[in-house]
């Protein structure tokens, strides 16, 4: 067998094989699972191997019949035991006499043989007397049978042999491949699925500056309307006894708040702060873009960043300590009710502020340095 040549093979004789017959992935297998693999592409392609004179053992072992069972057990099976009693030579030589005149009988039992001689008679009497009558009925089917019907008996005979057991290598190899069978189905459904690709385009999208930085932009004004807009009780659906469903309570924001001065004095203060004056900032004050452009003396330049990321992190830095911590409050037009209600919505207050710009700035340092490298 073949599998079994490729078994005794080491991991490295086996790479070598696969990187001669070009088996595609052969590094990502173990031992069983690329023996497996790689008798399922010799065999496959077998008229374009089978020249290869580091081949030649396999394909001389995958030529050769399987063997089933010991030869031994083989012949001691099939060799029916001998009766004890030994049998003189003239009686051996009379059966053979009227076993081939049982042969020389023609298949329809009407025709009529002609009359024996005498010794021949006294021979066949003599038998008869001896026969017992289920030796006599025997003769006499054997006498009527065709040559055909004979040769089915015999097949008959061979074809009831009991078959022996598989090897322990047949077994093995059976085990493997339904091993290896069930290991890609599972594979394919895991890429049919497209998680795969999904979790790639999101790992993409988020392994940038800007990402870092709208993250860090959701969390504080998520947690600034959080703390603005109320939520107010609506109403409690009735308890449903059959489904053993409680009667649930519900409540929604309170939208009207949108309406009033105390909502969009602290929301305006964060978002001029935070957002609006830290990115015109950025936009005109853009570092890598002057860089870029007078390197490569060119209008159009698509690839590059309309608004500075670091600029914005050192400005919004600025106007968080000016703001919240010295009380600029834009020429009066500010009380200090909005900011002091920034800073208890925000995580952190003033520090979760400060926190924020710094990681986007090291953000867009780290990111220069990996486009200049």
């Amino acid at each position: 067998m073949s599998l079994p040549y490729l078994k005794s093979l080491k991991k490295p004789e086996l790479a070598a094989l696969a990187d001669q017959t070009d088996l595609p992935h052969y590094d990502d297998y173990n031992k069983n699972d690329l023996v497996v693999v790689l008798d399922r592409h010799l065999r496959e392609n077998r008229s374009i191997f089978s020249g290869l004179k580091s081949l030649s053992e396999y394909y001389s072992r995958l030529a050769s019949p399987p063997r089933r069972g010991s030869p031994v057990k083989r012949e001691t099976a099939r060799t029916p035991a001998r009766t004890p009693a030994r049998r003189s030579a003239k009686k051996e030589v009379k059966e053979e006499e009227i076993i081939e005149e049982m042969e020389d009988v023609a298949p329809s039992p009407t025709v009529v043989s002609p009359t024996p001689a005498p010794t021949v008679a006294r021979t066949s009497a003599r038998q008869s007397a001896r026969q017992t009558p289920r030796q006599t009925q025997t003769q006499t089917q054997t006498q009527t049978q065709t040559p055909s019907q004979s040769q089915s008996i015999i097949a008959a005979i061979v074809d009831s042999e009991p078959s022996l057991p598989a090897s322990p290598a047949a077994i093995t190899e059976a085990i493997d491949a339904q091993t290896l069978k069930l290991r890609e189905s599972i594979e394919n459904a895991w890429t049919a699925s497209g998680f795969v690709d999904r979790a790639q385009s999101l790992r993409a999208s988020l392994s940038s500056v800007k990402a870092v930085e709208i993250i860090v932009l959701l969390l504080e004004s998520g947690s600034l309307t959080k703390a603005l807009v109320p939520i107010r009780y609506l109403t409690t659906t009735p308890p449903l006894q059959a489904a053993h469903i409680p009667a649930i309570p519900i409540r929604v924001p309170d939208l009207f708040v949108l309406l009033e001065g105390s909502f969009w004095a602290p929301f305006s203060l964060w978002l001029l702060t935070c957002l609006l004056l830290p990115l015109i900032s950025a936009y005109f004050i853009n570092l890598s873009w002057k860089a870029s452009s007078s390197a490569r003396r060119t209008r159009s330049t698509p690839n590059l960043a309309q608004f500075d990321p670091l600029t914005f992190n050192i400005v919004k830095a600025l106007l968080v300590h000016l703001v919240f911590e010295k009380g600029f409050n834009f020429f009066g037009f500010y009380s200090g009710y909005a900011a002091g209600k920034v800073l208890d919505s925000v995580p952190g207050g003033n520090l979760g502020l400060l926190t924020g710009t710094a990681i986007g700035g090291v953000g867009a340092l780290y990111e220069a340095i990996l486009n200049r490298s």
